[in-house]
């Protein structure tokens, strides 16, 4: 096999980096290695943060290589050895801890979950556990419903009981559940807490003993608690301006993300699911995408995104929390993995992920030039789903979405990543996301604003904080959560008739009666669309 020879050439992935240089390299080893050097580059220096990353070749590790800083306040260099947090790459392992459990016969993912979690609420339509890992349950993400009330992840400790406490009192889905797909982290926090109830063991008990230890996973665990001490663990680092600061996680909430691990590991794992190490059909179970209610398919399987990449089947996940980036991709057909660990934010782990994988990978089909589309007329358009704007523009012949530039597929489609811009003749528009169509109606942007309709005081139905919209100087709005006073206001800035945009992505729509007057408002996050708030104060007077 072509990679035979890279893998006697190039050292074990224990090394540290500099020892990974052959002492008589053959010509590919050599080329290929610098190549991925080159990727790294920018975190080459004993004054950034960086990144860790091995490649495998039909399980035999042929590249181990660590850039940068492990901890910048003591001058520890990373090395391939170095634990780093990997994110929702983790999602894979708790989805397998389920997947073993149903193969035990003691649960199946078709169980209504609140055979197992009795203090959900009743939701009229069961969600499933199966749902769950395949995020078309409807949960609403913990995350997005704590940054409502002015707590967004990773400002306060949480534990996987808080997140269930949380969404116990979301009397309200996303959408009926089976009905779509939406990335939502509440799915994995409630999985592992029936890991927990099922097996009579935790999370990081039960996949410590069914996957890790006979897996040869020697250097994985769980975060359970984020004060504990990991020995050779990297800190997690965040851009801010010129410099880095310190974003370690401070969460004790697991499952969804919080595995502690290294490039090296992550490669026996993959390796597991090339071979079915885990037991026959246990992969193909791994595989098996979520299928929506109406029969269309997801690209999401347990806790893996199964799609197409440059022509190839990659079978991939990414992962962030706090400072923490990582990336794993699989190449079945090619028996070829990549596993990338950083501790730096400014990280790009799904394109730096790809682009080491396409440094071994045999060179794709040269796709022809994509046909000229005509550019669409630009516009505000509206999700059907989540109620959340994109703004579409042109820019020197070119297309962008929310001001970034979009790749042209022909016959009317562009793309950015792996989502797809969809645009007919008669100008609507519909956007694609791990194999799902959503539509996209036209609307006219804000005109004139009435400010005085809107301050007043908004009261969660199903939490038990309030947002507070009050004028600002000026002609302005902003708003501020009761739970939290002190934070400093939110402005407020008018997208179209009566939604307004409420900073990283949010918006606000205010809900009038058929007599004109404002009555509430719903909140929407990309992960928490909807959100019920009743006006509890009238405006005259408020400010």
């Amino acid at each position: 096999m072509k990679h035979a020879l890279l893998a006697a050439l190039l050292a074990s992935p224990s090394l540290p980096a500099a020892a990974l240089t052959p002492t008589a390299p053959s010509a590919p080893a050599t080329s290929r290695q610098q190549a991925v050097d080159q990727l790294f580059a920018r975190y080459a220096s004993r004054q950034t943060p960086g990144c860790a990353v091995a490649v495998s070749s039909a399980g035999q590790t042929i590249l181990s290589r660590a850039y940068g800083m492990a901890d910048l306040d003591h001058a520890v260099p990373a090395t391939p050895a170095t634990i780093y947090e990997a994110g929702s790459v983790s999602k894979q392992f708790t989805a397998a801890a389920i997947l073993l459990l149903a193969r035990d016969g003691k649960l199946s993912l078709s169980d209504d979950i609140r055979r197992h979690l009795p203090e959900m609420p009743d939701y009229g339509t069961p969600v499933t556990v199966g749902q769950m890992i395949h995020h078309t349950s409807g949960l609403r993400d913990w995350g997005a419903v704590s940054a409502m009330a002015g707590w967004p992840r990773n400002s306060r400790v949480m534990t996987n009981a808080d997140v269930l406490a949380l969404v116990a009192g979301q009397k309200g889905l996303n959408y009926p559940p089976g009905t779509h797909y939406t990335y939502s982290n509440t799915n994995f926090n409630l999985t592992a807490i029936i890991v927990q109830r099922v097996s009579g063991q935790s999370l990081a008990e039960f996949t410590a003993h069914r996957i890790f230890k006979p897996l040869g996973m020697t250097a994985t665990r769980w975060r359970e608690r984020y004060q504990w001490l990991v020995a050779n663990r990297a800190t997690a680092y965040a851009r801010e301006g010129a410099a880095y600061i310190i974003d370690q996680p401070i969460e004790d909430a697991y499952g969804n993300g919080g595995l502690l691990t290294t490039t090296a590991d992550l490669l026996r794992w993959n390796q597991a699911l090339d071979t079915d190490a885990l037991g026959p059909g246990f992969t193909a179970a791994m595989q098996e995408t979520g299928v929506l209610t109406g029969g269309g398919p997801t690209e999401y399987a347990a806790g893996l995104r199964v799609s197409r990449h440059n022509g190839r089947q990659e079978i991939a996940h990414s992962g962030s929390t706090g400072g923490y980036r990582a990336w794993l991709g699989r190449y079945p057909a090619e028996r070829l993995s990549v596993a990338l660990l950083c501790n730096a934010s400014d990280a790009d782990p799904v394109n730096s992920g790809r682009a080491v994988a396409a440094v071994f990978l045999p060179p794709s089909p040269v796709r022809a030039a994509a046909p000229a589309s005509p550019l669409p007329q630009p516009g505000l358009f509206l999700s059907s789903l989540t109620g959340l704007p994109v703004t579409i523009t042109t820019d020197a012949g070119k297309l962008l979405a929310d001001g970034k530039p979009l790749d042209p597929l022909g016959n009317g489609s562009w793309q950015r990543g792996d989502t797809r811009y969809v645009f007919s003749p008669t100008g609507a528009l519909a956007i694609v996301n791990a194999g799902e169509r959503v539509t996209y109606q036209r609307v006219p942007p804000a005109s004139a604003v009435a400010i005085a309709d809107y301050p007043g005081r908004y009261c969660g139905v199903d939490n038990d904080f309030c947002l507070i919209v009050s004028r600002a100087d000026g002609d302005g709005l902003r708003v501020i959560p009761s739970s939290r006073p002190g934070l400093p206001p939110q402005a407020l800035t008018p997208l179209f008739k009566d939604g307004f945009a409420a900073g990283n992505g949010t918006v606000l729509r205010f809900v009038r009666t058929p007599a004109g007057t404002i009555s509430g408002l719903t909140y929407h996050d990309d992960r928490a669309f909807g959100v019920v708030f009743t006006r509890q104060v009238p405006p005259t007077g408020a400010r």
